[in-house]
């Protein structure tokens, strides 16, 4: 992004655009070597269609659902629109893109209303360096959940900042501090429309399923625990309409983003239920993550009635020790328990960070060599300083230093910048003795392929 803009004037009093024309973006990475298959933005769709579900006079909704695009594409299709308000959902991956598309933007014409949402529209995430001179253009942050926000911004038409500070769930930039307003609670699911049953989503690949919102755990690596734990679930009917809709796109599956199939109870009794009243899993995938201590009977049995199911665990490490630092634990005989159960109606990947603070190289390769002796597949993420989690919860201790744009840790509490250098490079060649497949933030490792310890289902 440009390394300079003109501060003051963007800093002059503008009057905002009045209008309705929205364009709302979003930008997918790229394909993941383990899920390559087409997933739309669920978090974009679910603003669209909050937003067209108002039928609010003069609304145009222009979207921009990315898989691929350079700053001077997507800055000229933009200005082919000439939105009034553009509203930016951004993510690790994408911010960067967007961060200099939007001050191009501000530069072009600085009455359209900026607003960015999703995981990196957080403070903290615009006070890292290279990003000072977006605090300038963005009119406004949404923080946390983004439909009824986003939809209370565009009924006022005076879109001054004195008007949009009386927004709940809100952060302003007035030259020298963020101002943030009271929390907005989270929604009801069941009252937000789906953008599958509006008929929204493009055909094909993944559909993106979401039974609640928010997490009972608050692992300080992780951006879920900064949100309120769920209390409301999706009904079985509301579920239940979403497949049905879902099924008319010739989904291949689903992939479940919520905290874990397995920790909030009423929501699994709930799509079991949906499932059951469906039969849409019968011939098709479910991708989730499960949390290992809590899986119980009745999620085994629910797996095994999945077509293909795929199920993530993120341990994260295996050393108690280390969990510690990042408010974690780990049972040992359970978890080699429920990893044998799992194993015997999915396909499983455990999950483990390269990185973490107070972990060290030593610690980590055990907890790698462990990994690698179950019957699994194992995905190794490079530690992240996510803008709500440790870019703001880490203790001082922890002495993160990270990449201010990629926000890889580069060095913290028991790691030194070479240490990170060789397990990266560790990890890279163990990818290609393994034929492992290596993302921008992961490596991947396929499951031994001894025919003893694979599941029992196969992939569709």
């Amino acid at each position: 992004m440009p390394d300079r803009c003109d501060s003051q004037t963007l800093m002059t009093p503008v009057s905002k655009r009045r209008g309705r024309r929205i364009a709302l973006v979003a930008m997918y990475p790229e394909p993941d070597p383990a899920m390559p298959e087409f997933i739309s933005n669920h978090g974009l769709r679910m603003v669209e269609a909050t937003l067209r579900a108002s039928e609010l006079e003069g609304l145009e909704v222009v979207v921009f659902d990315l898989h691929d695009a350079s700053a001077e594409e997507l800055y000229d299709a933009l200005l082919d629109v000439d939105p009034d308000v553009v509203g930016f959902s951004a993510y690790l991956w994408s911010f960067p893109l967007f961060a200099e598309v939007a001050v191009r933007m501000a530069l072009e014409d600085d009455s359209r209303l900026l607003v960015f949402g999703g995981p990196s529209a957080h403070p903290a995430m615009f006070d890292q360096t290279p990003f000072h001179s977006l605090r300038d253009v963005t009119d406004v942050l949404i923080v946390g959940e983004g439909e009824r926000t986003f939809l209370d911004i565009l009924t006022h038409e005076d879109r001054s900042a004195q008007v949009l500070g009386t927004i709940r769930g809100v952060a302003i930039w007035d030259g020298s501090a963020w101002h943030e307003t009271k929390k907005r609670p989270l929604a009801d699911l069941n009252e937000l429309p789906s953008p599958y049953v509006m008929g929204l989503v493009p055909s094909g690949g993944l559909g993106v399923l979401q039974t609640y919102r928010g997490c009972p755990y608050t692992c300080s690596f992780c951006e879920w625990g900064t949100m309120a734990s769920p209390k409301r679930v999706r009904t079985a009917d509301h579920l239940a309409a979403e497949f049905d809709a879902m099924a008319q796109l010739d989904v291949t599956g689903a992939l479940l983003v919520d905290a874990g199939l397995n920790l909030n109870s009423r929501a699994f009794e709930q799509l079991s239920l949906a499932a059951q009243q469906t039969q849409f899993f019968e011939d098709r995938k479910l991708i989730s993550e499960v949390y290992p201590a809590k899986i119980q009977d009745e999620h085994i049995e629910f797996l095994s009635r999945v077509g293909s199911p795929l199920v993530g665990i993120g341990l994260q490490s295996f050393d108690n020790d280390v969990l510690a630092h990042v408010e974690r634990n780990y049972e040992e005989q359970r978890f080699i328990h429920n990893v044998q159960q799992l194993t015997e109606v999915a396909r499983v990947a455990i999950e483990i960070i390269m990185g973490l603070p107070g972990d060290s190289p030593e610690q980590f390769r055990a907890s790698f060599e462990r990994a690698r002796s179950f019957p699994c597949a194992l995905r190794v993420y490079h530690c992240c300083v996510l803008p709500s989690a440790l870019m703001v919860r880490s203790p001082a201790e922890h002495q993160l230093k990270y990449d201010p744009v990629t926000l890889k840790i580069e060095s913290c509490l028991g790691w030194s910048a070479d240490d990170i250098a060789r397990e990266c490079e560790f990890l890279s060649q163990q990818t290609q003795v393994h034929r492992g497949s290596i993302g921008e933030y992961f490596w991947v490792f396929s499951a031994p392929q001894d025919p003893a310890i694979l599941p029992r289902r196969s992939a569709a």
